[in-house]
């Protein structure tokens, strides 16, 4: 085969693409935080796990929202199906506004997590509580 061969098949080899299945999903529910009422909630919906065999893993981050304080909410997302297997939804509080998880010299900043075992349910409700200071989502999740 010739180099012009060569780059033709390199060329349409590399734009095969997979179609993505996307599932829409409406979360509603109420973020609480106990004695910190104030900040940003940082929301994170995660698949429960990832992979398969030896290469599965948990936790897989697809969609973010912030939130300008604890409350009410309403959520409305896209939910990759073929790319991880259940839900969880994981948040906390930016309580001094700085984008970052408990950084260096910062108060605790309360997280929590919930697994959201309804789905593959369309309509999806929930209560969250932060309460666990400076913990991860692989610091909460599997339980």
């Amino acid at each position: 085969m010739s180099g012009r061969g060569w780059l033709a098949l390199a060329v349409l080899a590399g734009c095969i693409n997979e179609d993505v299945r996307l599932y829409e999903v409406a979360l509603t529910g109420e973020v609480v935080a106990p004695g910190a009422s104030e900040g940003r909630v940082m929301l994170e919906l995660h698949h429960a796990s990832r992979g398969a065999g030896e290469l599965a893993t948990p936790l897989g981050r697809f969609d973010a929202l912030e939130l300008e304080r604890p409350g009410a909410v309403a959520w409305e997302t896209l939910v990759p199906i073929d790319d991880g297997e259940g839900l969880v939804l994981y948040a906390w509080l930016d309580v001094d506004g700085d984008g970052l998880l408990c950084g260096l010299d910062a108060a605790p900043e309360p997280a929590g997590l919930v697994e959201l075992t309804e789905f593959p349910a369309h309509a999806l409700t929930f209560s969250l509580t932060l309460a666990a200071p400076c913990a991860s989502p692989s610091a909460l999740y599997p339980p």
